[in-house]
């Protein structure tokens, strides 16, 4: 299977608890509806946005990657990678997390927004090629930018 199909394939599996994540950070009760709109229930209001999502396989030494997080550089190909896209400004935020070894649950992770990486971006600490030979993963570590770039984040205790 090629590396595109596995990492494909492990967004598909882990799509439910994905939406129920993003939506317990995102999707906000709106007490103004209820107060002065007539509703009798609170309602949820969300504006439309782009999410990019990046799911890890936990490795040896994992934790060591605790701090950091890695962006599609670039493809043989040449075509646009994650960091093309983002710069662009064409994602929002993104929910980069790991998986435990049997890949049945997401155990870290966090959402950052793209906006405040785009605004304050920094050069990667390193750009390396990928195992297989697919693609180069840049480096950043998440304390090169502002506190306001991760919006939420979750470690499973052990």
């Amino acid at each position: 299977m090629s590396s595109y199909n596995k990492n494909i394939y492990l967004e598909q599996r882990f799509a439910g608890t994905v939406k129920s994540i993003l939506g317990n950070y995102f999707i906000r009760q709106d007490a103004i509806q209820d107060q002065k709109k007539g509703t009798d229930f609170l309602t949820f209001t969300m504006h439309p946005f782009k999410i990019g999502l990046r799911l890890r396989r936990k490795c040896p030494n994992f934790d060591r990657y605790e701090k950091e997080f890695t962006l599609r550089w670039e493809l043989p190909s040449g075509i646009d990678t994650e960091i093309h896209k983002i710069r662009k400004g064409l994602v929002q935020y993104m929910l980069y997390g790991f998986v435990d070894e049997t890949e049945t649950k997401i155990i870290r992770y966090f959402i950052g927004d793209l906006g405040v990486f785009n605004q304050c971006y920094k050069p990667p600490r390193y750009v390396f090629p990928n195992n297989p030979r697919d693609s180069d993963l840049a480096v950043w570590r998440i304390d090169d930018f502002p506190d306001s770039f991760v919006l939420h984040s979750f470690q499973k205790k052990h």
